[in-house]
Parts: structure tokens; sequence; C-alpha cells
């Protein structure tokens, strides 16, 4: 009975964060189409996406190649609780990155590399009918598409592709560490950390490059910065609530 009680409280905080985030998606596109243009709204949507696919896909992998021997060795933390958990394995860390998401991100930029120059001319062609306010400069899809000025910006995005995916490798990790922290059993749910840790650590080690060689790598802006913080757990939240509602999971996370 005590189990069923668990069971609905987090049902109800699921679908209240699910509708949460979904008004939170639409509020960000009203106050970027109102401040600046619709057009503007989808090129933060792309950028954001094409930044943060490989941890995405990453942390998808994880699951997908994970098992074997668990990264803490069933060892317990000070605190008499397991480190990470057995879900964190090393085939998980490693090769769900390794295997998955990073050949998959480069494998999609090599397609935007070979578009390029459709993308370019309909960019241009966008920017002089005035449809953008912040973002009509092609700089700015260039480094998202294709990394910057071939062939060293190319090899950039390869570079941010590898950190990207092994930060939501590591960020998943400390998420896991956090939550047994809390004394939350792996698979429960956990809101905010369970959507966001992946992400944030991604966004981290995927900016750092940036001090060292800014000509060539950039620190998302807030606008970016904001919609994935926005983004990532609405799909993740929204997307597992649908599929409970469909019947394709147990439970909605």
């Amino acid at each position: 009975m005590e189990e069923n009680k668990i069971e609905e409280k987090h049902k109800k905080i699921t679908f209240g964060l699910a509708i949460f985030f979904a008004c939170l998606l639409f509020i960000d596109f009203l106050i970027i189409t109102l401040l600046y243009s619709y057009s503007d709204w989808i090129a933060i949507l792309l950028f954001s996406l094409l930044f943060i696919f490989p941890a995405y896909i990453s942390n998808a992998g994880m699951v997908l190649v994970g098992g074997g021997k668990p990264i803490d060795g069933g060892r317990n933390w000070r605190d008499g609780r397991r480190i990470f958990g057995d879900h964190k394995t090393w085939n998980g860390i490693i090769k769900g990155p390794l295997f998955l998401g990073i050949p998959i991100s480069i494998a999609v930029a090599f397609l935007f590399l070979i578009f390029w120059p459709s993308i370019a001319d309909y960019q241009r062609g966008s920017a002089e009918e005035g449809l953008f306010v912040l973002y009509e400069d092609i700089s700015y899809y260039k480094y998202y598409f294709i990394g910057g000025t071939f062939p060293a910006g190319f090899v950039s995005l390869i570079v941010r592709i590898v950190l990207c995916a092994y930060g939501a490798a590591i960020g998943d990790l400390i998420g896991s560490f956090l939550k047994r922290r809390f004394n939350l059993e792996s698979g429960a749910p956990a809101p905010i950390i369970d959507q966001l840790d992946f992400a944030f650590f991604a966004i981290i080690l995927t900016s750092l490059p940036a001090l060292l060689i800014p000509e060539l790598f950039w620190v998302p802006d807030l606008n970016i910065i904001i919609f994935l913080i926005i983004l990532t757990p609405s799909v993740s939240v929204i997307a597992n609530t649908i599929a409970y509602i469909l019947g394709l999971k147990d439970v909605p996370w």
C-alpha cells in the first residue's frame, strides 16, 4: 500500500513537470518571437539541437550498450550507500559515446557538410529578406552546422562532438552519484537531476576549449543555454509521460 502511494506521488510530480516544461517551452517561444523574430527562435532551436545532439545520443547509447561490471565495483561510499549503483557500468560510460554518440553525430556532421552550400544559400536569402534580428550572420550557422571554415572548423566540430558525448557520460555518472547520496534507488525518479545532469556537463566540457582557442570554439550564448535548460528536461519528461499514457511504459519516468 505504501509503495502504491509513493508511486502515485511520483506520477503526479511527473505529470506536473510535463505540463510545467511544456509551458516553459511555449513561454520561451513567445518571448523570443516577440522580442526578436520567429526565425530567430527557429535558429535557437536548430543551434541547440546541433550542439547537444551528441549528448542526447550518448545518453541513450549508454543504456543500450551498458551492462557488465559496475564502475564502483559494488563498493559503498562513506554514507554506507553505493557510490554509483549496478546500472553505471564501464561498458555504458565508454561504449555509449564511442559506439553510438560519436559516430552517429559525425555521420550527421558529414551530411551537413555535403549540403552546406544549399543551407548557406537558404540562410543568406532569409537574412536578405530581413527575417532575422539576432542570427542574421552566416557565421552562426557555419559554426553549428559544419564547425566553421573547412577544414579546421570541421576538425574542431569533431572535437566538440567527442567532448559533448563524454561530457554527457560524466554528467550522467555524477547524477547517479547524487541520487545515491539522496538515498534514491537506481531507476527511481529524480526530477531535474535525471534530465539535466548529462546536458549540464556536456555544455561545460564542450565550452572549455573556447578558453584556449576562441577562434575555433565558442561558448553557447545565453539564449541557447536557456533553451537547452528548458528543452532537455522537456524532451525527457514529456516523451516519457506520453509513452506512459499510450501504455508503452509502466511508469512515466
